[in-house]
Order: C-alpha cells, then structure tokens, then sequence
C-alpha cells in the first residue's frame, strides 16, 4: 500500500511540474513555475472526480448493504413461520 501512495505521488508531482511548464536554470540560479493556475485546475478536477466516485462508491454499498438485510430479515421471517 504505501509503494503504491508512494508511486501514484511521483507521478502527481511529476504530472504537475511537468502540466505547469516547470522550468530550473542553472547559471542565474532561478526556478520558474510558469503555468501555476493550470496545474491547480488539474488538481481541482481530479479531487472533484475523487470525491463524486468516492460518494457513489459509498452509497452502493450502503444500498446493497439494506437490499441485503432486508433479505436476511425476510428469509428469517420464513423460517420462523
């Protein structure tokens, strides 16, 4: 799991420098990030994605959670009868 955080980190800060035109001199020392707004925006939709999958994710395990005790309540209704 955390080779996996790791990596997927890597390549979100690689992404990101490499989406917002990073550019590093060397012989007057300077280090610009020329597209900053661009990569924020980037950022912004992937955590928006997240977030909407994450909550759907969510609340079709709940659904199913009740589907399936809703199930389990009848089949126990059966028995006992």
């Amino acid at each position: 799991m955390k080779a996996n955080l790791i990596f997927f980190l890597a390549i979100l800060i690689i992404s990101a420098l490499f989406i917002g035109h990073f550019r590093l001199t060397f012989s007057p020392f300077s280090v610009s990030f020329l597209y900053w707004h661009r990569t924020v925006g980037v950022i912004l939709i992937v955590v928006g994605c997240l977030v909407y999958n994450i909550g759907e994710h969510i609340s079709g395990y709940k659904k199913g959670l009740n589907e399936g005790m809703e199930i389990v309540l009848k089949e126990l209704k059966k028995k006992i009868q």
